[in-house]
Order: structure tokens, then C-alpha cells, then sequence
């Protein structure tokens, strides 16, 4: 028989790990089967993509379907059962059991659970052709990789590689689907370790540990990540943790990690106590935020913090407090994702004591709660979108450092900045840092240390990686600087640069005159201002930021 296994990600450089463990056990139970794999995203052209797939001319269609790519697989299966009028379709994954039954085609089976544990029923109604409208997987102990070493050069290429070492999760929040299954089941390290040689032995850019918190176990994680420091071939990986579960021997061990080796995904959602009861998440969430700091203070691993808009009993205010707590733990990027009102999670049967409305269709985000109206939960999305552009990214981070340390209400600050966006059209325009560091330069102006903040934003301009200033930061600085600097430095002034090497330094440096107060900010010790040397090339850093060093009229700690 021949199967075609089709996935939807949401972009090209990820990969659908389901659709592996499927033709694992296709493989398994159906002999001689015939079988092809197929990933695109939610972005491709609908009709060039339903014509590559149609073209398969499979017996049965198998999709691997999620709340982000319900509606496109929902579409695409009913007209494929138009030009194929013999073949059957199977759909499984964490929403399959949701999708209604009158949107989709006669010849359509669901599949809830796991692959692995379905039985096997399922495989003899195949090969007879004629499937009953539902199947269930049960929870299986054993679940082994399922990559062949053929797919890293062909389905794996160039993208994210999933892996999972455990299923399950410790909590057991009311809008999560893993609050139908509490539990998590662990791979013995041995299995994990030998599964992760065969990966790295590929050499992948990044593995995306799927995990729903790595860390459940922290002697285990360790263990782990002792592992894959030393295994590492400049792979990098992503793990989802949870903070307030962290142990002093992890904080060391981490301290010895070389930059962007790791990546941690950190589910904070709230920290107002009334919302955390409501979902049934159990969490402190000030040892959360005190160890979210120290693992930004180390410096070597890229921090990602999400907060969820619409959960019950969060207000505007409260949603306000949740979001200064954690810009103050001083995370890398601080995503705020709408709250999804998944079918047949435990929060989906409160929805009328919580007042909470949400949209009909995939992926189900609320519209409004019984805390916000819809006005401010919009209102709440846009700052989502004005955080995500002028935060989330290298581009301003001593401006956002000072922020932080001067201690301002950083959600009032990015309400105003929302307002100052809107008054620019900003949301309708290319987000380019140039328009991002025009818009922060203007909405500074008014600002008591509008100087100081003018300056950092040149200092950021720089660091990440220009080596020109737009209008609105002064570019007339940097030629006259260069010209002062060229006559005022010395012949030599190693480890900078040697006389023979003197012309090609100044070629490629660039030199900018700061404030006394701002190189303070930077860390610098002056006491009337200084000249920083911005050179042509890199920090070995998470942020990969353009390398700083004081060279006249400053004395410094050393590199900035």
C-alpha cells in the first residue's frame, strides 16, 4: 500500500516529529509499505502545495494536525477528497479529536494519542481499506527515536531537528492538553545518550528538545547537558525549563557554558497569584524571577519568557505587574502569546464562570474575559506587538538595560511607545531598525535623561553592527571624531593595533565621543566623558554584539 504522511509547520526550518514516529510504525506494521513524507508551511501557496500533494495519489493520507495548522489541513482534506475520491485520510496529533466531524469528508479517520499504542486494529482495517471514524493510542513506556540517518540529507536538512528524552508534564495547567494525561515518562539516560550520538554525528545547526519541561528532573538534566557540552559540534539546544525548579549544581554547571550553546524557553504566563490558582498552575513565581536573573547574569545562554494575555483573573493592572516582574528579570525576549481555549481541556468546561469568549475556529484565541474587556485585551495585543518589535532583538539592549536599572515602569513605557507607533503607522511599515530607532529617539526627547538616552541609542546603532549613523542620530560624529582620534592616539597602542597596522585599524574602526553619565550606564568609569572605539568584529556573546573598547579620554573597566 502507499501512505503519504503530510505536515504542516509553521516555518521551513522546523520539522514535524510526529510525522516520523508515524512512519516508524507504518514501517513496523504494514509490510511493504510504500511510504512518502512531506513538510511545508501554513505559508505556502495553497494551490501549488494541494497539487504536490494530490500528485502523491496515496491509499491513505496521513496529517499530523495542530491548533496553528487545523484550518489549512481542514481545507486541503476536503479537496483532496474531491480529486481523489478512493483515498482515505487519517488525521492524528494534540487537535485531531477537535475538528468537527460535519467540516471534514466521510472517509476521514481520527486519531487521539499515541501512535505507538493503538491497536492494532487499526493496521488490519488498513490493509482492508475501510477504517472506522475513530481510533485511540494509550500512553506507551517505550518510545525510541524515530530518524533514519538518511533524513538528516533529506527531511531534516537544514532544519530544527525535535527530540524528545521524556513525555509528559509535572503540572497540570487547565488550559494545556497535558492536563488530561499528569505524568511524565523518562527515557533512560543510556537510550538518550546513544539516540543524541546518532543525531550529532549529522552535525545539526540546532535540536529542539520537545520535552514539556526538561528540568522536571534536575539531576537527570544535568546529566543531560554534562552530556551534550561535551558531545558538542556547535550544535545548539532549546529546551523548555522551569526556573523555580533549578538547583545550585545546575547554576554551577552552567556557569562553564561557552555562549550560544543553549537555548531556555521559560512558561512563566503570569505571576499574579489569584491567575496561577485559577489555572492550577503551581509555581512560585518569585524564585522563578530570582533565578531567571542569575541565568541572565551568566550571560552565555539566550533566555525566552512567555506571558499569556487573557487568563482568568488577570486585569489590565495585574497583566501590567506580570509583565514588569519579568522585563526586570532581564530575559532576551519576552513573548506574549494569546490565551488558546483548547476543546476538551479542564479551563474549556469553565468558560462561563470565567466569562471568557473566545474565537471559533483554530487556534481559538480568547476574545474576551470576565477581567478584560475586549478593548483592553486588544489594547494588551498591540503591546504584545510593540514589545515584540522594539525588545525582541539585539537592536536596543543598553537602552532597555537602563530602563531597567533606573527602575521605570517599563509597561507604562511601552503603552506610551504603543501610542507613539500609532501616531507613526508603524504596524502598516517594514519594522527596520531605522524606523524603530527614529520612533525611540523622538518618544526620548521628553524624557528627563533624553540625552542620555539619544546616546545610547547611537552606542546601540553601532554595536549591532553598522558602521554609519542615520540622521537622527548625528553621522556628522563620527568623521569628526576619526579625524581628532587619527591625530590624537599614538603610533602603537597594542593590543589594538601595531604602526605597521595603524592605517588598517582606523579604516575599519569608528570612534564616538560619550557623555560622562552615559559611559557610567555602560559601565564605564569617567569623569568627563571618553571616546569608544566600535572595531570590526565580534563578541563571543549570546548576542553576538560588535566589540567595544575605550581608547581616549575614558578609563575604563576594559571592553564594554
Amino acid at each position: 500500500m502507499k501512505f503519504a504522511l503530510i505536515g504542516f509547520n509553521c516555518r521551513f526550518t522546523h520539522s514535524c516529529l510526529s510525522l516520523f514516529y508515524l512512519r516508524q510504525e507504518l514501517t513496523k506494521h504494514m509490510e511493504n509499505a510504500q511510504i512518502s513524507l512531506r513538510q511545508f508551511t501554513i505559508n505556502d501557496a495553497y494551490y501549488a502545495t494541494l497539487q504536490q500533494i494530490s500528485i502523491l495519489r496515496p491509499d491513505a493520507f496521513f496529517f499530523s494536525v495542530y491548533i496553528w495548522n487545523a484550518g489549512i489541513i481542514t481545507r486541503i482534506v476536503n479537496d483532496l477528497a474531491e480529486m481523489l475520491p478512493a483515498a482515505l485520510f487519517v488525521l492524528g496529533g494534540p487537535q485531531a479529536a477537535a475538528l468537527g466531524r460535519d467540516d471534514l469528508p466521510a472517509r476521514c479517520t481520527l486519531v487521539s494519542g499515541e501512535i505507538e499504542g493503538i491497536d492494532p486494529g487499526f493496521y488490519a482495517d488498513l490493509r482492508a481499506g475501510v477504517l472506522q471514524p475513530h481510533y485511540s493510542g494509550k500512553r506507551q513506556a517505550a518510545f525510541a527515536s524515530p530518524f533514519t540517518p538518511e533524513d538528516f540529507t533529506t527531511h531534516l536538512a537544514n532544519r530544527h531537528i525535535y527530540y524528545e528524552s521524556s513525555r509528559g508534564c509535572p503540572y497540570g495547567c487547565s488550559y494545556c492538553i497535558s492536563a488530561l494525561e499528569p505524568g511524565v515518562r523518562h527515557k533512560d539516560f543510556p537510550q538518550v545518550r546513544d539516540e543524541l550520538r546518532q543525531i550529532l554525528a549529522n552535525q545539526p545547526q540546532g535540536i529542539r528538545f520537545v520535552d514539556r519541561t526538561f528540568n522536571a528532573s534536575a539531576a537527570r538534566a544535568l546529566q543531560i547537558w554534562q552530556f551534550l557540552k561535551e558531545e558538542s559540534v556547535g550544535t545548539t539546544f532549546h529546551f523548555e525549563i522551569a526556573p523555580d525548579l533549578f538547583t545550585e549544581e545546575m547554576f554551577a554547571f552552567l556557569h562553564s557554558m561557552p555562549p550560544r550553546l543553549f537555548e531556555f524557553e521559560i512558561g512563566m504566563q503570569s505571576t499574579h497569584a489569584a491567575t496561577l490558582a485559577a489555572i492550577n498552575r503551581k509555581s512560585s513565581p518569585r524564585t522563578a524571577l530570582h533565578n531567571i536573573s542569575r541565568l541572565a547574569k551568566i550571560g552565555t545562554i539566550h533566555l525566552h519568557v512567555d506571558l499569556i494575555l487573557g487568563l482568568p483573573h488577570e486585569s489590565f493592572a495585574s497583566f501590567g505587574a506580570s509583565f514588569n516582574d519579568v522585563f526586570a528579570a532581564a530575559p532576551h525576549y519576552i513573548q506574549m502569546g494569546l490565551l488558546k481555549i483548547l476543546p476538551h481541556t479542564p479551563l474549556n468546561s469553565r468558560l462561563g464562570e470565567f466569562a471568557i469568549s473566545h474565537c471559533r475556529q483554530p487556534p481559538y484565541e480568547v476574545l474576551a474575559t470576565g477581567w478584560l474587556s475586549r478593548a483592553e485585551l486588544a489594547e494588551l495585543f498591540w503591546f504584545g506587538e510593540c514589545v515584540e518589535a522594539f525588545y525582541n532583538n539585539r537592536y536596543f539592549r543598553s537602552f532597555f538595560t537602563f530602563l531597567r536599572q533606573s527602575r521605570r515602569d517599563a509597561f507604562q513605557f511601552f503603552l506610551g511607545l504603543l501610542q507613539a507607533c500609532r501616531q507613526r503607522e508603524f504596524f502598516n511599515r517594514a519594522r527596520t531598525q531605522l524606523l524603530m530607532s527614529e520612533i525611540l529617539s523622538d518618544f526620548s526627547r521628553s524624557e528627563p535623561d533624553g540625552e542620555l538616552l539619544t546616546e545610547l541609542l547611537i552606542f546601540d546603532w553601532l554595536r549591532s553592527g553598522h558602521r554609519f549613523l542615520p540622521d537622527h542620530l548625528g553621522p556628522q560624529r563620527l568623521k569628526e571624531e576619526k579625524q581628532r582620534q587619527w591625530q590624537a592616539l599614538p603610533e602603537a597602542l597594542p593590543p589594538l593595533y601595531v604602526s605597521a597596522t595603524r592605517n588598517e585599524f582606523f579604516k575599519q574602526s569608528l570612534f564616538v565621543r560619550f557623555s560622562a553619565p552615559t559611559l557610567r550606564e555602560l559601565g564605564l568609569s569617567a569623569d568627563s566623558g571618553g571616546i569608544l572605539c566600535f572595531l570590526n568584529e565580534r563578541e563571543d556573546s549570546v548576542l553576538e554584539l560588535t566589540r567595544v573598547v575605550p581608547v581616549a579620554g575614558s578609563a575604563g573597566k576594559g571592553e564594554s
